[in-house]
């Protein structure tokens, strides 16, 4: 049996590429009432939902049309939005725009005004203007890396899921050994190499272990999870 399915070791391949922002919000804007902005960031569940609903009868439209901009908006793998902080203000400054002409549209044909509407559109509209702070983002952190001139020392892994990247001029093996139990291969070379794998194992406290025939190497392992 290949070591790797010896101690559970998976490896998943290159990351996905990241879904673009302004494709996001052109789909949200005119097809939002289909779903197709969410069928393209990989969420088809809410996406359908959707469809369904056409856009929640307009409000999940509204709503999605400023969630797409904002700075900690992902695809469904958690990934960021490709886009520049200069054109992520843009869109949000003309969806916050869109969202209050169609709410003062909505009032000013009102054929019955009922009481306190106008309180209500107010603090609505301090809401959309002035959102509560947003909740800590997943980044990229490193929990590891070694090279020829830094020795290995320990991992920390929290959510178990690793992406690393490694350069060797020769032939290297690495391994991650936990704080009980059999030692877990992660990259075995047999010439030297590049290039970057996935790999998941239970969370926990690891002690990186390289040993290569090249002068020259630098590993590095990151996971995608809340910083701190």
């Amino acid at each position: 049996m290949p070591p790797t399915e010896q101690y559970g070791l998976v490896f998943d391949g290159d990351l996905p590429p990241m879904r673009s922002l302004r494709t996001a919000w052109l789909l949200a804007l005119f097809l939002g009432f289909a779903g197709a902005d969410r069928f393209y960031l990989h969420k088809p569940v809410t996406g359908t939902l959707k469809l369904l609903t056409l856009g929640g009868a307009g409000l999940w439209w509204l709503i999605d049309l400023l969630r797409i901009t904002n700075e900690y908006a992902t695809d469904g793998a958690s990934m960021p939005l490709a886009g520049t902080n200069s054109l992520r203000r843009g869109l949000r400054l003309a969806s916050t725009v869109l969202v209050i002409t169609l709410a003062g549209a909505v009032v000013c044909v009102s054929a019955a005004p009922v009481t306190g509407t106008v309180t209500a559109t107010v603090a609505a509209m301090n809401a959309l203007l002035h959102p509560a702070p947003p909740p800590p983002a997943k980044e990229w952190v490193t929990v590891a890396e070694a090279s020829a001139t830094k020795p290995p020392g320990p991992l920390v892994t929290l959510t178990g899921r690793l992406h690393i990247e490694y350069t060797f001029t020769g032939a290297a093996v690495a391994y991650l050994q936990p704080v009980k139990g059999p030692a877990l291969t992660v990259l075995s070379l047999a010439k030297a190499g590049a290039g970057a794998i996935g790999i998941s194992l239970a969370p926990g406290t690891y002690t990186l272990i390289v040993s290569t025939t090249g002068t020259l190497w630098h590993l590095t392992a990151q996971e995608y999870r809340l910083p701190g």
